[in-house]
């Protein structure tokens, strides 16, 4: 989960310079430093800028203009910088440090190496975006920092759930309901290589989910996961799981096969024949599940459409999208990027529903009251947690945007 190493921000220089000796900090003038720079203000415990001519420059180290680019040197001048500005830092930086490079490949592709055989961990962000999409997404950053704040807090109480309990994050091969003793509760998944972009080194939520939320539903936590994982054989049925027909749905338009399984995601139910013609599909996705990791947290309120449970997971997935779209994007190879759903392209979440709603903060607070439950440190309420009235708010903020639009 959450690393405690301390990050080192490398924010790169730029061609736009102010004209009088200044700190290197207030010396570069662009969109993209600017942002970088309050990334690696407000998101590392320190921060440098690697410069052209100088190498590796302290935020606050006075400095003429000057004109000089790596674009300007070759391979060989951009493997001495390399060495020069390594060398540098060797004085500077500790060995548990983890490195987050804000800079572009001219910049990393000859450095981040030598961090790396030193045992420093090392991250590059923005490297999937374009300039453009680098400064929207530095400028979204900056415009959202309440929004930010709160996914940090999500996360960080997903930190105390699994120290207070490691064994609440595991590999979908359990196959025990004793592994999941809850009755009820919501869960969460995680996906190799899907790491956060606010946040390098920390695993990024792909899913989030819940069940029973229909009065009188008899459906357990350990049921709904089992329905995900599928069976011991690695077989499963797709039509009982969301989850399994979006990781199906994308393998096949990944590997353009969708035209040899036209059943797929068709019906509610399927003849023996169907299903069996279905079989590869649904090995596939039972070992794409098996690598993921997902944890959950006892809710043990009644079954209810107006449960915590129900109120957690929808402001959750908008917390982590919502109608401003996500904050920390999918990877570039993240197999959600192929699903014929654009709610989950866009969300890089394997959710449809409620990736385009607003958030209410509250939901921290009920969050928090349940992992202070698992933690042993409060008792599980005998009411509902959730805000009376809480599933006609967005139904009345929407009702008054429509009324705001016809003034």
């Amino acid at each position: 989960m959450k690393s405690t190493r301390k990050t080192i921000g490398l924010v790169a220089c730029t061609s736009r310079k102010g004209l009088y000796p200044t700190a290197a900090a207030s010396l570069y003038r662009s969109p993209l430093f600017d942002g970088a720079r309050l990334y690696a203000e407000k998101r590392c415990d320190a921060w440098f800028i690697l410069s052209a001519k100088h190498g590796l420059l302290h935020p606050d180290q006075q400095i003429d203009p000057y004109d000089e680019s790596l674009n300007q040197m070759s391979e060989v001048q951009r493997v001495v910088w390399s060495r020069k500005v390594y060398e540098t830092s060797s004085a500077l930086f500790g060995q548990d440090e983890d490195i987050i490079f804000l800079a572009g490949d001219s910049y990393r592709s000859h450095l981040q190496p030598l961090f790396q055989r030193d045992g420093h961990r090392t991250a590059e962000p923005m490297s999937a975006l374009g300039i453009g999409r680098q400064v929207a997404w530095l400028q979204k950053l900056g415009r959202e920092q309440a929004r930010l704040r709160d996914i940090d807090r999500f996360y960080d109480l997903l930190d105390r759930v699994v120290a207070s309990a490691p064994e609440r994050l595991q590999l979908l091969s359990a196959h025990k309901s004793t592994s999941v003793p809850e009755k009820r509760g919501i869960y969460f998944f995680f996906e190799e290589g899907e790491d956060r972009m606010s946040r390098p080194f920390q695993p990024r939520v792909v899913r989030i989910g819940t069940h029973s939320v229909s009065t009188g539903s008899k459906a357990t936590l350990w049921n709904r996961l089992r329905t995900h994982r599928g069976g011991g054989d690695g077989l499963g049925n797709h039509r009982g799981s969301i989850f399994r027909l979006h990781i199906g749905d994308s393998l096949l338009r990944q590997s353009e096969l969708e035209c040899l399984f036209p059943s797929w995601g068709v019906g509610q139910s399927a003849s023996a024949e169907v299903r069996q013609s279905e079989v590869e599909v649904e090995h596939a996705v039972s070992e794409r599940l098996g690598q993921m990791q997902m944890m959950w947290i006892a809710v043990p309120d009644d079954p209810s459409p107006d449960s915590d449970r129900t109120y957690l997971e929808r402001n959750l997935i908008a917390l982590l999208c919502g109608s401003t779209g996500p904050i920390d994007l999918p990877s570039r190879t993240w197999l959600g990027r192929w699903s014929s759903r654009e709610p989950i392209q866009s969300s890089g979440l394997w959710n449809v529903n409620h990736v385009r709603e607003d958030y209410d903060p509250r939901a921290l607070d009920v969050l928090e009251t349940y992992v202070e439950i698992s933690e042993g440190k409060a008792s599980v309420p005998t009411r509902s947690l959730a805000p009376a009235g809480w599933r006609m708010a967005p139904r009345a903020r929407a009702e008054l945007q429509e009324q705001l639009k016809l003034v």
